[in-house]
């Protein structure tokens, strides 16, 4: 299983950030560029169950996928497919002197070494650009 680690420091208190990445509505303010929000596939948009689905360029095309709210705690939200065996994304939150770090780390496959190659080099760039929105939206707030 191949990893991809991005981190940002932003300047909001970790509780407006854990809200944002928490509630499933409000991730289309800061999906990266080229993938979309399609829906929310339950009635809850924040807890453990919470479940979307969106449309990702993780491969050599877009792709839909569901994800999944798995786990939370008092600085992370952990989500990915509900039977949470690939695109397994953890969020922490922590605060840092007068910024907050966002930490975003997600656990993948994709075909084999050449693939997750390729796959590791988009991902890290959607993430990156996630990071970036995602302080854009916190720190307008």
């Amino acid at each position: 299983m191949a990893e991809v680690v991005e981190w940002i420091a932003v300047a909001a208190t970790p509780n407006a950030l854990l809200s944002l990445i928490r509630d499933q509505k409000q991730r289309h303010r800061f999906l990266p560029e080229g993938w979309r929000y399609l829906r929310q596939l339950s009635t809850e948009t924040t807890g453990i169950g919470a479940a979307m689905e969106i449309e990702a360029s993780i491969g050599p095309g877009a792709s839909t996928h569901v994800v999944q709210v798995l786990e939370a705690g008092d600085d992370f939200l952990t989500e990915g497919p509900p039977g949470g065996d690939n695109l397994m994304t953890t969020w922490i939150v922590q605060a840092k002197g007068e910024d907050t770090i966002v930490q975003v780390e997600v656990l993948f496959h994709y075909g084999g070494l050449v693939g997750e190659y390729f796959a590791r080099k988009k991902l890290r760039r959607a993430l990156k650009d996630q990071l970036q929105r995602l302080k854009a939206v916190a720190e307008s707030r």
